[in-house]
């Protein structure tokens, strides 16, 4: 690891054990009945780096009925409590599958005191959990959690075993925070993007970014070393920039989150 790594990952870890707490009622899902944010579709994971400290949050609504996420639940019992049982991640390219434990990572629930568990949400309320940890491993993923949904029928509980997952999860080589360490690494930085995008390395590239289902959201020349490109007026979601140059594409996944 580089000194300027090691650094960030000394001020992360310090903040994690100032913070690692996550606020249940920190997200407003309006109107909703149930509910997940980041919800892998329009709000997304932070970008995780190898062997740079981590810290996100994922926050639930959880539903008052079974229905809502069981749809074949019986007699669409009230929901007593849905329990976090694990969190993994699915390489998009080879199909494996890792424990979150596998990739660095760990996860902390906090349902205030609820319940003795703390990853038991009791049925209508609202909770978060934090995910933190150190990741070792990199790949594109989709992240999942393992859950039971708890409700009562006929007067005896009843648990049923489902998953909430598809959710984007991007963990890269150790980039520095997606900083250049070596010449000729091509690197889109930040990722996930607020309002500019930073493309390095790609001098003389055409530059293509498409959306998830091929349609074409913007081209451009790339005429600097250090090129830097407004998508304050793309919309959120996951994007592939193809740097086409001297007859050979890279193409880099995007996270543009406003």
């Amino acid at each position: 690891m580089t000194m300027r790594a090691f650094l960030l990952a000394a001020a992360m870890g310090l903040a994690a054990l100032s913070f690692a707490q996550c606020d249940p009622m920190s997200v407003d899902f309006g109107e909703e009945s149930w509910g997940l944010a980041p919800d892998g579709e329009t709000t997304f994971f932070d970008t995780a780096y190898v062997d740079v400290a981590y810290m996100d949050e994922v926050h639930l609504l959880v539903p008052s009925f079974a229905i809502d996420v069981v749809p074949d639940f019986p007699l669409n019992a009230p929901i007593d409590s849905v329990v976090i049982e694990g969190v993994f991640l699915v390489d998009t390219v080879s199909g494996d599958t890792l424990t979150f434990a596998e990739a660095g990572l760990d996860y902390t629930c906090n349902n205030n005191g609820d319940c003795v568990n703390p990853c038991t949400f009791l049925g209508g309320e609202q909770y978060c959990a934090s995910f933190s940890g150190t990741p070792i491993v990199e790949g594109d993923y989709v992240l999942g959690m393992e859950v039971a949904v708890w409700g009562t029928v006929f007067g005896f509980p009843l648990s049923y075993p489902t998953s909430f997952d598809g959710f984007p999860f991007l963990i890269l080589g150790d980039t520095t925070n997606g900083v250049a360490e070596e010449q000729g690494q091509v690197l889109a930085y930040p990722n996930p993007v607020r309002d500019r995008v930073t493309v390095e390395g790609a001098l003389g590239a055409q530059a293509v970014l498409r959306a998830l289902d091929g349609r074409l959201v913007r081209q451009f020349d790339v005429r600097s070393n250090i090129e830097v490109v407004s998508l304050s007026a793309v919309p959120n979601g996951i994007y592939f920039l193809g740097l086409q140059r001297q007859g050979e594409e890279e193409v880099i996944r995007l996270s543009v989150q406003h």
